[in-house]
């Protein structure tokens, strides 16, 4: 009889491509109930799959998950992570939003940690990424059709004939980040998996397209530091990752006609599609990147002299909000002895900061772990995060880890680039707490470090054998 109740294996698999589906689109399928809470279709996926996991943790007085053995330090500290923000509720200013931020700490902790649990094989891993580049590819076509007509879908903050390019999301910086985040998959699927030539051509038109899309969002961080940096990292990573004779100069020309080409096309799109509004806005900006950083000079790098007014700099008001949400953040942070002001409470106390703002979100994923949850969090945090970029590397490399499968090498390599480029993207979004791209991005870094561990451990066993046997 327990049988039939037990959610089976298959059925919560099914469950979590479908959460994975949803979570990549975020807020935009969904029901309004409340003007605060709206009842998504990926809340609901996550609900299901969470209570059919605890149905069958209660049944089977159990669960296996020895296999998650080599990600248990991570497991470990998000735990402790939700338990630090739950007792840092209790010197929190605003209880409310320190439980609405506890809730999207947990959901996303949760989502991270299914990918090391559910993705336990190659074939798991393979299913999860062709999800993620169907939805992705949804996410981008949906931005170019956005970007010719100026039509929004109701979660944008942009109004309709608004020349901004949002696509699923609330901001065009989010959509960039994601972008940023997904496009290290993209490009390095071409040349790194043995792929039809159908899929290769798909693959492609959707990377030019991704491109043409970012550049619409006109975003700074993304577009010129971001991205260059993630591409960055594949320059350097890709000579250990492939096979030297495959290195040759034919193979290189090739890979530089292609990106020529894109370009060529994204510069083509821009043209005939952009309207005059949105190309001299994303010009703008892009370009104004340097006197964005001289505005952010002007006025004290100090919490000590409060500002009489705001100062709008030739770039707008966004260096100098930048700029004063740092310098209130560190103030609270050191208020609040370095033990963090509390989830999401950085938002209540930044009006009452010495440095006049217009926003509350830090707008620094970084900064909003130290300023939050305290300098012992955030050490810990980063010290995983770098020590999870260490594992991927050591993956990477066919000398250091010839038994790792092209599947998953072509994983380390895409993680390791899109993990380094968001030091920078994380700066992008208002706050990244329910920004779900970034944390399937870490979720798919674990799947992949578990997967090439396993691979390690049968090639040693078999190692072992042959030699117990000779």
């Amino acid at each position: 009889m327990n049988e039939l109740l037990v959610p089976r294996q298959k059925r919560l698999e099914h469950l979590f491509y479908v959460m994975i589906a949803f979570a990549l689109l975020g807020p935009t399928l969904g029901i309004q109930v409340t003007e605060e809470f709206n009842l998504t279709f990926f809340r609901v996926a996550f609900a299901l799959l969470t209570g059919g996991l605890i149905i069958r943790l209660a049944l089977n007085k159990g669960m296996e998950t020895s296999y998650m053995y080599p990600v248990r330090w991570y497991a470990a500290f998000f735990l402790f992570w939700v338990v630090y923000a739950m007792l840092s509720l209790t010197w929190a200013v605003d209880l409310g939003k320190g439980i609405r931020y506890l809730v999207f700490l947990g959901m996303m902790v949760l989502l991270t940690l299914s990918f090391p649990f559910f993705v336990r094989t190659e074939k798991n891993y393979w299913i999860s990424q062709r999800i993620l580049f169907g939805v992705f590819a949804s996410i981008i076509c949906f931005g170019v059709i956005e970007s010719i007509f100026m039509i929004h879908l109701p979660p944008s903050r942009a109004e309709t004939g608004q020349a901004t390019v949002t696509s699923v999301f609330t901001n065009q910086n989010d959509l960039a980040t994601c972008i940023t985040l997904a496009f290290p998959f993209v490009a390095t699927a071409l040349f790194m998996l043995k792929l039809k030539r159908k899929h290769k051509l798909l693959i492609y038109v959707i990377g030019v397209l991704s491109m043409y899309v970012l550049l619409a969002t006109g975003s700074r961080s993304n577009t010129l530091f971001a991205l260059p940096l993630a591409a960055l990292v594949l320059l350097i990573a890709l000579p250990f990752a492939i096979d030297r004779k495959k290195l040759t100069w034919k193979n290189i020309g090739k890979g530089i006609a292609a990106i020529l080409a894109g370009a060529v096309i994204v510069q083509a799109m821009s043209v005939a599609f952009l309207s005059d509004e949105a190309r001299e806005k994303t010009r703008t900006k892009l370009r104004g990147t340097v006197d964005f950083f001289k505005d952010m000079q002007q006025g004290p790098w100090s919490v000590e002299e409060r500002e009489e007014e705001f100062i709008r700099g030739a770039t707008g008001e966004s260096p100098t909000n930048r700029k004063n949400l740092i310098l209130n953040g560190i103030y609270f942070l050191q208020k609040s002895h370095y033990m963090g002001v509390g989830p999401g409470n950085i938002e209540a106390l930044m009006p009452e900061g010495p440095k006049k703002v217009t926003k509350r979100n830090l707008h620094n994923w970084w900064l909003e772990i130290l300023v939050n949850f305290g300098v012992i969090i955030f050490v810990l945090y980063m010290a995983l995060y770098f020590w999870l970029l260490w594992r991927l590397w050591k993956l990477v490399g066919l000398k250091n880890s010839p038994e790792t499968s092209p599947l998953v090498r072509w994983g380390a390599v895409s993680s390791l680039a899109a993990l380094i480029g968001y030091f920078v993207g994380g700066v992008a979004p208002s706050t990244a707490i329910h920004f779900t791209p970034m944390w399937i991005s870490y979720g798919l870094a674990l799947a992949v470090v578990i997967l090439g561990e396993l691979q390690k451990k049968g090639s040693q066993s078999v190692t072992d054998g042959r030699k117990s046997t000779a």
